[in-house]
């Protein structure tokens, strides 16, 4: 999509002695994007920043280009919201609260949107049901359902697969990315499940103390932050570990399994030393290849970073 969903520019938010968004900057311009990070990173208030929900310290916040403090009336039509822990009119039919929120939001034929997207989160069978009567997973996509009922340019969404097992979850990513790819809609999630980013998001900001640390794809993220990974099974694993440790060609060395994975600095020749050394052991090398690292392991070494 290429365009500037979101622009922050030296954000700080504190509440008493803690610091929430400490200097933070970034821009977000994907098609579905996603915050991850540890409880208290920061990711909420991030949100809440976004939406007007919370007054910045100090700093610039723009959303579709228009400045929160100043144009947030126009931010608040064209954004929809999930928070994390929505609450819902229990006594309400599903499509009756809908028509309410369409009502609310002043859409011009308020049954006929509830109807679209009751179809769209896959709830039209269950519309006419009491919201009480529904699960989990149904209450999480009667949150999506209103979150778009708007027909917003701009979706955040506050850990949308809460409390969702893993079939729920793919399903609501599936939603998400469909209606994303179908209406050009921007979305941004926000998650500590590191499994619905790498699933669904074009563009990744890995939090941690009220900054955003890394941003970009996945595959950036991955580049940005590996270095030469193998996975070494050989005839005498731990003879093989112990030599390569000593030898100080790898910056870590540990075992998976009965195989040897360690990992080595850019530029550096693993293939040549690894079968010199091999040799020089008498040892046969059986698999030889490098890993791809998970988004969970380029989390994990950013935070490690410090």
């Amino acid at each position: 999509m290429n365009r500037r969903v979101i622009e922050i520019e030296k954000a700080t938010k504190r509440f008493g002695k803690i610091t929430a968004l400490n200097d933070l900057s970034v821009v977000i311009d994907g098609r579905v994007n996603g915050l991850i990070g540890p409880n208290g990173a920061g990711k909420t208030t991030l949100l809440n920043v976004l939406l007007g929900l919370t007054r910045l310290d100090s700093g610039k916040v723009r959303v579709l280009g228009l400045d929160v403090n100043g144009e947030l009336s126009e931010i608040k039509k064209r954004v929809g919201f999930l928070p994390e822990s929505p609450g819902f009119p229990t006594s309400f039919t599903g499509e009756g609260f809908l028509i309410k929120v369409a009502r609310l939001r002043r859409m011009q034929e308020p049954r006929k949107r509830a109807t679209e997207v009751l179809n769209v989160v896959g709830l039209s069978p269950a519309g006419k049901r009491a919201v009480r009567t529904y699960s989990s997973g149904m209450y999480q996509r009667l949150g999506l359902a209103q979150a778009i009922i708007g027909d917003p340019e701009l979706i955040v969404l506050d850990e949308p697969a809460a409390n969702l097992d893993p079939i729920g979850r793919m399903d609501v990513l599936r939603v998400i990315d469909e209606y994303s790819k179908n209406r050009g809609v921007s979305f941004l999630l926000s998650t500590h499940i590191l499994y619905e980013v790498e699933k669904s998001c074009d563009w990744v900001g890995l939090m941690e103390g009220g900054r955003v640390r890394e941003s970009g794809s996945i595959d950036e993220l991955i580049q940005k932050s590996s270095k030469q990974v193998f996975h070494i099974v050989i005839s005498d694993p731990k003879l093989f570990e112990l030599e390569l440790r000593q030898s100080g060609f790898a910056e870590s060395v540990e075992f998976d399994g009965d195989a040897v994975v360690a990992e080595f600095p850019e530029g550096f020749d693993v293939y040549g030393e690894v079968v010199a050394l091999a040799k020089r052991l008498s040892v046969r090398v059986i698999d030889f290849r490098r890993v791809r690292l998970s988004l969970d392991d380029v989390f994990r070494r950013v935070l490690k970073a410090d």
